[in-house]
């Protein structure tokens, strides 16, 4: 399993403040929370890592069909964020991993659908994070801020990354400010409910 700076942030104060139970308490915090799951402190936008187990968490949506842009959309959720009730914003620590498929098209260029009306996934073009990290929203221009949300773009791999610039990632979620700048929020916890 990779090591998130969670991981290594926490196990450093721990060596820092020194003491065997301050230690211990720094262990125990990363053994309590996979550290593959969890923002770490004081990212910046491009430095949030694709998850190694991200495809273990709870969907928070599926196939989210967005002919025009011709995608297809999968939204993971940490743990820790999964657990948020609604009306509520997303806890510090929380990650969010969206999927971009490309869909099917046939010969003549024309999108595939199921029998049901939906797009099909042909291969996966690329993977966008969104990771609640403390102090984030400090580092940014006020007329992007999104909270303390950070974003990070990948190719099909979820390693070679797509650059730091956020800021079409920004621009878009900040006219979701009432809902923890989540899109989809309502659809999450109406989703839910069922």
């Amino acid at each position: 399993m990779k090591h998130t700076k969670l991981a290594v942030t926490v196990i450093a104060i721990g060596f820092l403040l020194g003491g065997c139970g301050i230690a211990e308490r720094a262990k125990d915090l990363t053994s309590k929370h996979d550290a593959d799951s969890v923002a770490a402190p004081g990212l910046k936008d491009g430095e949030l890592a694709v998850p190694s187990n991200y495809r273990e968490w709870p969907v928070f949506l599926a196939d989210i069909d967005k002919v025009d842009a011709k995608q297809i959309r999968d939204i993971y959720i940490s743990p820790i964020g999964s657990k948020t009730k609604e009306g509520e914003a997303f806890p510090v620590g929380t990650i969010a991993v969206m999927e971009i498929w490309n869909p099917q098209m046939s010969a003549a260029g024309n999108l595939e659908m199921d029998s049901n009306g939906k797009l099909i996934k042909a291969d996966l073009k690329s993977v966008f994070l969104m990771g609640k990290s403390v102090g984030a929203g400090a580092m940014v221009p006020e007329s992007l801020r999104n909270g303390d949300w950070v974003y990070a773009s990948y190719q099909a791999d979820g390693v070679t990354s797509n650059g730091p610039d956020a800021t079409a990632c920004r621009a878009c979620h900040v006219p979701q400010a009432d809902k923890d700048w989540v899109h989809r929020y309502d659809e999450y916890f109406a989703s839910r409910a069922h």
